[in-house]
C-alpha cells in the first residue's frame, strides 16, 4: 500500500512541476519506502469534536515569572465540529494542486512547498505554504481552517491540561527538538495524541488557524500587533524545545509568511452529527 502511495506521489510531483514551468522536468527516482509504524493512518480522516465547554489559555507564569497576559485562562463553549485527525500531507496538497492548478503564493519566488515535496516525504506534513494556500486547499475540499478555539479544544480536551496527553512532560510522546531529529516526520508516527484522538498537535510542524491575533477576554495588556494584521499559528515544531512549550502557546504571523508551517482543516457538524457526538 505504501509503495503505491509513493509511486502515485512521484507521478503527481512530475505533473505539478510540468504545469509550473516550461523547463524539462528532471527524472524522479523511486526511493525505498520509509518505515511506517502506524499503517492505519489515513490522511484526510476527520474526528468529530462534541459540543461543550473547555478550558482555554493559562494563568501559568513564564520563565521570568510573567503571566501569559495575551492568553489568560478562560472557558469557551463551542458547537460540535469536525477536524482533521492528521496534518495535511505533501501527497494531499500535491493532488489538490494538480486537480485545481493552484501552485501556491510562493510559486513565483520558487521557494514554496514544492522544494520539499520529495517521494520519501509523501506522508509528511506539507510545509512552506502561506495562510492563503491553506485556505484555498480547505475550501476546495469542502472544509475550512479551524479557529484557534477549535484547534485548542481538539488538541487539549476539556480539562485544561498542559500537553495533549496530560500534565507531565514526556519527550517520547511528540516530535519536538528534545528527543527528536529536529525535522518533521510522517503524520501519525508519534504518540502525540489528544483526548479526542487528534494527532501531532504539540509537535511536528506549527499549524495555521483562521483566527486573527488578538488578546483573550480578561487580557490587561495592550499589544500593537492585535487586530487584523497577523493570523494565529498554533502548536510547536520539531525545532522547538518541547518542555518549554505548552498546548496553549500561540504565535502570530502575516498571512503571506512562508515558513515551516503546516495545517489541518475543519468543518461544521450537522445537527444530526452533533446529536450523536459524545
Amino acid at each position: 500500500m505504501l509503495r503505491k502511495i509513493l509511486v502515485a506521489f512521484i507521478i503527481l510531483l512530475c505533473l505539478v512541476v510540468l504545469s509550473a514551468c516550461s523547463k524539462k522536468a528532471e527524472k524522479v527516482e523511486e526511493t525505498a519506502a520509509p518505515e511506517v509504524q502506524k499503517p492505519e493512518v489515513v490522511p484526510g480522516e476527520m474526528v468529530l469534536i462534541p459540543a461543550g465547554e473547555f478550558v482555554m489559555g493559562s494563568n501559568d507564569r513564564g520563565p521570568n515569572n510573567e503571566q501569559y497576559f495575551s492568553y489568560p485562562e478562560h472557558k469557551v463553549n463551542l458547537p460540535a465540529y469536525w477536524i482533521d485527525k492528521y496534518e495535511v500531507t505533501f501527497l494531499q496538497f500535491q493532488e489538490f494542486s494538480l486537480k485545481t492548478g493552484y501552485l501556491g503564493e510562493g510559486a513565483k519566488e520558487n521557494k514554496d512547498w514544492r522544494l520539499f515535496a520529495t517521494p520519501d516525504r509523501a506522508l509528511f506534513p506539507v510545509q512552506s505554504i502561506t495562510w492563503n494556500d491553506t485556505n484555498e486547499y480547505c475550501k476546495a475540499n469542502g472544509k475550512r481552517l479551524p479557529t484557534e478555539e477549535e484547534w485548542e479544544k481538539a488538541a487539549r480536551g476539556t480539562d485544561g491540561r498542559r500537553y495533549p496527553w496530560g500534565n507531565e512532560w514526556d519527550p517520547n510522546r511528540t516530535n519536538t527538538f528534545e528527543g527528536s531529529a529536529r525535522k518533521p516526520v510522517a503524520v501519525g508516527i508519534s504518540n502525540d495524541v489528544s483526548p479526542y484522538g487528534v494527532n501531532d498537535t504539540l509537535g511536528n510542524v506549527q499549524e495555521w488557524t483562521s483566527t486573527w491575533y488578538s488578546g483573550y477576554p480578561g487580557n490587561p495588556k495592550e499589544d500593537s500587533n492585535f487586530g487584523k494584521k497577523f493570523r494565529v499559528v498554533r502548536g510547536l515544531s520539531s525545532n522547538h524545545i518541547g518542555k518549554r512549550g505548552h498546548i496553549w502557546d500561540r504565535s502570530a504571523y502575516v498571512p503571506g509568511a512562508l515558513y515551516n508551517f503546516g495545517f489541518r482543516c475543519a468543518k461544521d457538524a450537522t445537527p444530526e452529527e452533533a446529536a450523536k457526538a459524545k
